[in-house]
């Protein structure tokens, strides 16, 4: 859920932002309502600016009022989503959603050739698609709203080649698919497109370079290039345009978890942990309601680079001593039993290391409001170390 809501975040800024209902221009409010939105929504400060938000809102004109309404709800579902309050999200995001598409599909009866207006409900219908197989798991319903949407992005795409900015969209969905497993890949070409890399990132960067909208959802998006296994000269690619990503939006903690893990891929390691311990300053000061909600979690994320770059390093007494600091959740105890062990501790660090594996069946490493699944496997190397046959041992 978390890699659709995200996506369909950035593909729907693109539908708000390419045209405006007159079909020749976006308005100013509306303008300015998408840039506040964005440093919200990235900054992770959208709950804490929502009342903002709401007051630029009203400045925007009918029919983008309600489609941008749906798009504040949706992502507050979004941050949201696993937690006891999600229904209350889901409930108030489908009464926004479907006022937003039945407004806007009597519009569309009225003026059948309005692209902005095709746009706008092609995303909604991307939305609800992507809740209902998120959240819901109906996937009939999903298939029916995701080809609805699709079917009306295409038909923009066929008629206006020249508007460089809806090819994020294009692109977006070609590196999903092309990153699908298997099954996805197949069926994809007979429902909505064919997946491929190289034409993905084509996409990107012409949007990227020539966009006029969304060239930071362009620069975003490139983290789908982290999801699976990845050519470096694309994860090259991939890493300077997340870097400058950072430069725009300094608080988004999600990125530099992706940027310690991609520059580690690299065998960047100085920078893989430069990155983590940005990560871990910026938590720090950052003073918003979703961080204090998620700050642990996302802290935990970044120092798993951190300690890895240590552990790379040999750096065991430091290594311990961190991880003696930190509260033990998996990640700290899996790298302190690490450090045990290479210090000859064996029979503490086999103790922890059994305690670890146990409460593992218990403890979800989940990364919230991440736009690609970040999973950290630790059980091969408690496992190595309760077998006495430690990974990576010299």
């Amino acid at each position: 859920m978390r890699t659709i809501s995200k996506i369909f975040i950035i593909i729907f800024l693109n539908a708000g932002t390419v045209l405006s209902s007159d079909e020749v221009r976006v308005s100013n409010p509306q303008i300015n309502f998408l840039k506040y939105y964005r440093e919200a929504h990235y900054n992770l400060k959208l709950i804490d600016l929502e009342s903002q938000l709401n007051e630029k809102l009203e400045l925007v004109q009918q029919p983008e009022r309600r489609a941008m309404k749906a798009l504040i709800s949706y992502s507050k579902f979004a941050m949201n989503f696993g937690r006891n309050i999600d229904e209350k999200y889901y409930k108030e995001f489908l009464e926004d959603v479907n006022e937003a598409i039945e407004s806007l599909e009597a519009l569309s009866s009225q003026k059948p050739n309005n692209i902005s207006l095709k746009l706008n409900l092609g995303l909604l219908y991307g939305l609800k698609g992507g809740v209902a197989l998120g959240y819901q798991k109906d996937y009939f319903d999903a298939y029916i709203f995701g080809v609805k949407g699709v079917q009306l992005l295409d038909d923009v795409y066929k008629n206006n080649t020249q508007l460089i900015d809806i090819e994020l969209s294009k692109g977006i969905l070609k590196l999903m698919i092309a990153q699908s497993t298997w099954y996805v890949r197949w069926l994809a070409p007979l429902i909505v497109e064919s997946g491929s890399i190289s034409e993905g990132i084509n996409h990107l960067d012409k949007v990227v370079e020539k966009g006029e909208y969304v060239s930071d959802e362009a620069s975003l998006a490139y983290v789908l290039l982290l999801w699976g296994d990845i050519e470096k000269n694309y994860l090259r690619k991939s890493l300077s345009r997340l870097e400058k990503f950072t430069e725009q939006y300094p608080e988004n903690i999600q990125i530099y978890i992706a940027l310690a893990r991609g520059f580690w891929l690299a065998n960047e390691y100085e920078k893989s942990n430069f990155y983590a311990l940005q990560g871990i300053i910026k938590i720090q000061r950052h003073n918003s309601v979703f961080m204090r909600k998620h700050g642990v979690t996302m802290q935990s994320f970044l120092l798993y680079w951190h300690y890895r770059y240590l552990a790379e390093k040999k750096e065991w007494l430091k290594l311990l001593r961190q991880t003696e600091q930190r509260s033990e959740s998996p990640i700290q105890s899996t790298f302190k039993a690490v450090a045990l062990w290479n210090m000859g501790q064996y029979k503490s660090s086999k103790e922890l290391a059994e305690q670890t594996l146990g409460n593992l069946k218990e403890t979800e490493l989940e990364m919230p409001l991440f736009i690609v699944p970040f999973l950290f496997d630790l059980k091969p190397t408690l496992q190595s170390i309760v077998e006495d046959k430690i990974l990576g041992q010299d």
